[in-house]
């Protein structure tokens, strides 16, 4: 029993270093953005595309924490390779594997799909090893590879489709919160000499254009109600996003620096799901 302690620890340890929740959302912006293009969502080239885009996505989560390790062990010491549970060794085959599988899976669906998991994985791995720790370049680039998501999804189907608004939603969400998250780990990036935007130009000047950028998400969440793409039942949802957004925003413009108490980053991750779900509901009605 003794000697099945650690070994129960390393396999959490596995199960929890690609951040299965974000691996999940990753799958189901596939799968929306398959819809959001006109093609059934349960049919087995979009089911294959959602699994191939989760695995990548855990690939680089996985070499994430691994270019993180030092940052983490001031942010976020609970998390797998800081606390000790997995060697970093581990984390880099863990990564290794699942980019593979990742790609495999799409260039086995078609050519164009293995092309385009291939250049995702290029760019992840530029991001997490060189472009994360900058200004502004590495939150627009993971922004934009949060966002390729739909189109990937879409690209399974054969088409583009209207996968190009939840993309542009998910741009602007994942920009915001990326400035918001660089914010509340400002103390471990300052300590690893990183140079993240509030870094560079402070906190509150990162505060004030992350809720700048939350704001104008709110307000173009409106246009496709307003130019008659989506009906009503977009609009339920949708509120509640907008609802998460907003006072996100508000808390940044009011308190300015004081977002790391708030853990606004992990709260808005929820609100995902429901730009998921208002997706779904206005291409549905």
């Amino acid at each position: 029993m003794k000697a099945s302690a650690p070994l129960r620890e390393t396999f959490r340890a596995l199960a929890t270093l690609p951040r299965p929740l974000n691996c999940l959302i990753t799958a189901l912006s596939t799968g929306v953005g398959a819809f959001a293009a006109g093609s059934h969502p349960l049919r087995a080239e979009v089911w294959w595309a959602a699994l191939a885009a989760a695995l990548i996505a855990g690939a680089g989560n996985a070499l994430n924490d691994v270019a993180d390790l030092e940052i983490d062990r001031i942010n976020r010491p609970q998390r797998p390779l800081p606390a000790g549970h997995l060697s970093l060794r581990a984390a880099l085959v863990q990564s290794l594997v699942l980019a593979l599988a990742g790609i495999g899976i799409a260039l086995w669906q078609k050519p164009a799909l293995g092309a385009a998991a291939l250049l995702v994985v290029a760019l992840l791995t530029l991001y997490d090893l060189w472009l994360k720790r900058t200004a502004l370049w590495g939150n627009l680039l993971v922004s934009a590879l949060a966002a390729a998501a739909f189109p990937f999804g879409a690209l399974a189907a054969g088409q583009l489709g209207r996968a190009w608004i939840p993309a542009g939603f998910a741009f602007l969400y994942h920009l915001g919160r990326e400035i918001v998250k660089d914010i509340e780990d400002v103390e471990g990036d300052r300590a690893q000499g990183a140079r993240t935007l509030p870094l560079r130009i402070g906190d509150r000047n990162a505060a004030r254009l992350a809720g700048g950028i939350l704001s104008l998400l709110a307000a173009f969440t409106w246009w496709p109600w307003l130019g008659n793409i989506y009906g009503w039942q977009y609009l339920v949802p949708v509120l509640g996003v907008d609802g998460l957004v907003l006072w996100a925003a508000w808390r940044l413009l009011r308190d300015q620096g004081a977002a790391p108490g708030a853990r606004l980053g992990s709260r808005l991750k929820w609100g995902m799901l429901l730009g998921l779900l208002a997706v779904v509901a206005g291409e549905a009605g």
